[in-house]
């Protein structure tokens, strides 16, 4: 059982990393409808929510792994002027649309449907977020990706990376050796409830 459990992760690991946009859409939207990321709805007070706030300085962010919503309807209103939120699930990204309404917040916020690549904007912003969702992109493509996002910065701006469990497994290792080593990290944070890293960078 636990055999089968560790390669029925393995696989599907290697789909939200590897597979083709239509793959990792449905898969997406599968775990979405079915309730695998309920546990997300709701995450009042998380450990990033401070630097994404204070860095967004009353501007624009850019949120890439959106999912339904949670930071766009949990940062404090007066925060930001403009969210954009950016996920492949469209079954998230409707989730996402219904919070924002129920809140009032839809003159502020607005969601899109793409994959982190085929995502294009004109704006810039102050903050690019990526709250976990960086894991999703594979390892050869995490510093393509990052610069390519970094053209969308505005003179102010910065990303905001925040990796689960605090930074600690080897994935975790490399993306902060390709933060460090190509970027000027601004601060770093660890924290214990929940134990997350964060990294704000540009």
């Amino acid at each position: 059982m636990q055999v089968m459990r560790r390669a029925r992760n393995g696989l599907r690991g290697l789909l939200q990393a590897y597979g083709t946009p239509n793959m990792k859409k449905a898969l997406w939207n599968a775990e979405f409808s079915r309730g695998g990321w309920d546990c997300l709805d709701a995450t009042p007070g998380d450990c990033v929510y401070p630097y994404v706030e204070k860095y967004a300085a009353g501007g624009t962010i850019l949120d890439l792994g959106c999912g339904s919503g949670s930071t766009a309807n949990e940062l404090n209103i007066s925060a930001y002027t403009n969210y954009v939120g950016v996920d492949i699930s469209d079954v998230a990204i409707a989730k996402a649309i219904k919070k924002t309404e129920e809140n009032g917040r839809s003159l502020k916020n607005r969601f899109f449907q793409s994959d982190f690549f085929g995502y294009e904007s004109e704006e810039k912003y102050n903050v690019i977020l990526f709250r976990d969702s960086i894991y999703y992109i594979p390892v050869g493509k995490i510093l393509p990706m990052l610069k390519r996002y970094s053209q969308h910065m505005s003179d102010i701006g910065v990303f905001i990376v925040r990796l689960w469990g605090g930074g600690g497994s080897q994935k975790d290792q490399f993306i902060l050796d390709a933060i460090e080593h190509n970027f000027t990290v601004v601060e770093k944070i660890l924290s214990e409830k929940p134990q997350a890293a964060v990294i704000v960078f540009r």
